[in-house]
């Protein structure tokens, strides 16, 4: 055991240093620059920084970075007729620096070095009071490096342990796309040109780097939903936060966990989510029977079998509704999975401790998925996949859009983007500013410098002049491409489009390349969840079609440590604005939480790219009435059927005749969004039928393989569940799932 972990990890010192890991998908993604920029801005804010170690691979804009910062030299180590130079750390401890940058953490150090490792050469510097910066390609990772090697064919030989990643106060990933990084590599910024082809057909491969990118950015919004949960912070949000599933599947008879347990794990891996399942026992494990005690390991060894965490809950005289219950909250379940109650039940569903009524009541910000047992007609499945595609709206567009997206206002989207404008522009391709919101940002407006901007068109409406993109004006200039930022901005009265994206649309119709920005909870599937992260109301969305028409999507990383610091510092909004953004969306937990999403969502439309389609793609129906909490439903069963790569429907059963002027309007918005996903609208009349009859007979005629319907609302409904169409459809409905999507509404948290 080395000295540094044998110490207790980072926890021995009574000043310990800060550790930031900046975490890359590949060589060339631009740590070390980023490292270096950020150690150049803390030098002009004063702070003693200085290199300990950096390999600038003879990268001129690195090196250039360099310029003016103080190098510790390196110690020199013989071994045998070799050489090798590597970080003195001695010296570093004698300068003590507030600061020390030290590159290349997956690195073994020669013989005769202090310690064997990198890492344990950093936990050293940290347990005596310095401060770290470092990073690490995404394959070093430990928990990577076996998947890696399997899923890439690569040999990793250096390992970063997990538990050091965690140990890290600051974790950001440095996003590149696939496209982005190639590039690079064929201009010459990460290999020489003898290198450059045979990278190109190996490592650099287009689907090694995206298997690489949606990793490290998993990686780290795992680590950032793994902070969020233990920070004091957490108990501002209720419920689960996030984007990652949570799937709790619940099993009592082995006979039927098996299919339980496989639907579950289809779940959860097709969603990228986490697996628990869980038996509800009549006694502890010590005192069970014999007989008790071995169909328990049968179903501890089903769940072990698909990949799952098995957890034992012994009831102890209390509901199997209300063990569930407190398991869910306990793993922050998003989706808890059910058995089908076998047939002629519903006198039963009106008990209080059935566990299916007992969750539908008490259940808060949580699925309740019930698994039909009935399996669909070989001429059934078969109409079904003939019929299922991906639902994505691929339109044949001259041109073509990249995206910037960000988890807050702040995180630099802006500023990037114009980065990306004067590379681009120093290779010779002609591009423009369309529009720029620089918020009066100092370094965004000096970050413009010598772009060609196209004067904005002056609009006035209600005696007030708006700017707006003069989209006449740039088609006439038609440069390669045009910068178009806020994509989420309706425009003023009197423009030709009522929405921004609308215009980039327009430009990309007619073969403009388009650059824009937009932040995570302004896409239309998020709405319900950020608005009860934040309790804000997200009034400008972009639908999420429109962002997978784009062929690079970049994320703008940054902690939320960074953003207060850059919100106190007036980099963000004035100062007047400051405290109260603070306490609202800038709280830090809601920053955290907007963070682990965009990180999850690109990542998501990373590994939506790669994917192969499923070899038994579903069908699901979302039934709605034309009542505005009906839009968060079609939003949820949109999330679920893109995820699941399913053919998404929208049923609406009419049951007023004729509808009221309010209802009209109510349901042309329930149309309107359910035609924005790309699903099939379904109107069916209730006459002489049933709501739950309608919804039960267009599933079996659609083949539908899952139904979503929304939680009951009202409290004092328990003698009348048995009339209600989500008990008909329960029983009813034995070939396909009942999800059952929790109401978005912020309850108050019970007791319980």
């Amino acid at each position: 055991m080395t000295e540094a972990h044998g110490a207790g990890g980072l926890g021995g010192s009574k000043r310990r240093g800060r550790l930031r890991v900046f975490v890359g998908a590949a060589p060339g993604v631009g740590k070390t620059y980023t490292m270096l920029r950020e150690a150049r801005r803390l030098r002009d804010e004063g702070a003693d920084v200085v290199i300990g170690w950096v390999e600038t691979h003879g990268r001129s804009a690195t090196e250039k970075l360099l310029d003016g910062l103080e190098v510790v030299p390196p110690r020199v180590y013989k071994v045998g007729q070799a050489t090798f130079e590597e970080p003195d750390i001695d010296a570093i401890l004698a300068r003590r620096p507030e600061v020390c940058v030290i590159d290349e953490l997956a690195h073994t150090n020669p013989p005769g070095a202090m310690h064997e490792k990198r890492y344990e050469d950093v936990i050293y510097l940290l347990q005596r009071g310095i401060s770290v910066m470092t990073a690490f390609n995404i394959q070093h990772l430990e928990s990577v490096r076996d998947e890696a090697q399997k899923q890439l064919g690569l040999r990793v030989r250096e390992v970063v342990p997990d538990w050091f990643l965690r140990e890290a106060d600051e974790v950001a990933v440095i996003d590149v796309t696939p496209e982005t990084l190639r590039q690079r590599l064929r201009d010459g910024e990460i290999y020489p040109p003898e290198k450059v082809d045979a990278a190109l057909h190996n490592f650099f491969r287009i689907d090694r780097l995206a298997w690489l990118r949606q990793m490290s950015l998993r990686a780290v919004a795992d680590d950032v939903d793994e902070r969020l949960e233990q920070s004091y912070e957490r108990r501002a949000i209720p419920g689960p936060v996030g984007a990652k599933e949570v799937v709790l599947v619940c099993v009592s008879h082995p006979d039927r966990a098996a299919t339980l347990i496989e639907r579950g794990r289809r779940m959860a891996m097709r969603m990228k989510g986490d697996l628990y399942v869980v038996f509800a026992a009549e006694t502890d494990e010590d005192r069970m029977t014999d007989r008790a005690r071995a169909d328990v390991e049968t179903l501890k060894h089903l769940a072990e079998l698909q990949g799952a965490e098995w957890l034992l809950e012994p009831k102890r005289d209390r509901p199997v509704g209300e063990v569930i219950l407190r398991v869910a909250r306990r793993v922050n379940a998003t989706q808890v999975v059910m058995g089908q109650p076998r047939r002629g039940t519903s006198r039963r569903l009106l008990a209080w401790h059935h566990p299916v009524h007992y969750l539908l009541k008490h259940l808060q910000y949580v699925d309740l998925r019930v698994v039909g047992w009935r399996p669909l007609s070989p001429q059934a499945r078969e109409q079904r996949n003939l019929a299922s595609e991906r639902v994505v709206r691929e339109r044949k567009l001259p041109g073509k859009l990249t995206l910037y997206i960000g988890a807050a206002p702040g995180v630099g989207k802006t500023y990037r983007m114009l980065q990306d404008a004067h590379d681009w522009k120093a290779r010779g391709i002609d591009v423009v500013i369309g529009l720029i919101e620089t918020h009066g940002r100092a370094e965004t407006e000096a970050q413009i410098g010598q772009l060609e901007r196209i004067p904005k068109r002056r609009i006035e409406y209600g005696g007030k002049v708006y700017e707006e993109p003069d989209l006449a004006a740039i088609l006439a200039r038609r440069p390669q491409v045009v910068l178009m930022d806020e994509l989420a901005h309706t425009n003023a009265p009197g423009s030709l489009f009522k929405k921004r994206y609308q215009d980039v649309l327009y430009l990309m119709e007619h073969g403009i390349d388009v650059v824009s920005a937009v932040n995570v909870q302004h896409l239309e599937s998020l709405k319900d969840r950020v608005e009860h992260i934040t309790g804000a109301a997200i009034r400008e969305r972009v639908p999420d079609w429109f962002v997978k028409l784009a062929s690079e999507v970049k994320l703008i990383d940054v902690s939320p440590e960074t953003l207060v610091e850059r919100l106190l510092e007036g980099k963000i909004y004035p100062p007047e604005k400051v405290e109260q953004a603070l306490a609202h969306f800038f709280h830090p937990a809601h920053l955290a939480a907007l963070r682990e999403i965009a990180l999850r969502e690109v990542a998501d439309v990373v590994d939506g790219r790669i994917a192969t389609p499923p070899d038994d793609p579903e069908r699901i129906l979302v039934c709605v009435n034309y009542r505005p909490h009906s839009e968060a439903l079609i939003r949820r069963g949109w999330r679920i059927a893109d995820r699941l790569q399913a053919k998404l429907y929208v049923l609406v059963v009419q049951t007023e005749f004729p509808l009221s002027a309010q209802s009209e309007r109510d349901f042309q918005a329930v149309r309107d969004l359910a035609e924005q996903f790309g699903a099939t609208f379904l109107l069916q009349p209730a006459l002489h039928k049933t709501v739950g009859q309608v919804i039960v007979e267009t599933a079996a005629a659609e083949s539908v393989s899952q139904i979503v319907m929304g939680q009951p609302i009202s409290r004092g409904w328990s003698m009348r569940l048995a009339h209600r169409p989500i008990a008909y459809v329960l029983n009813q409905a034995e070939f396909a799932d009942l999800h059952i999507v929790a109401y978005a509404g912020r309850w108050s948290q019970p007791s319980a």
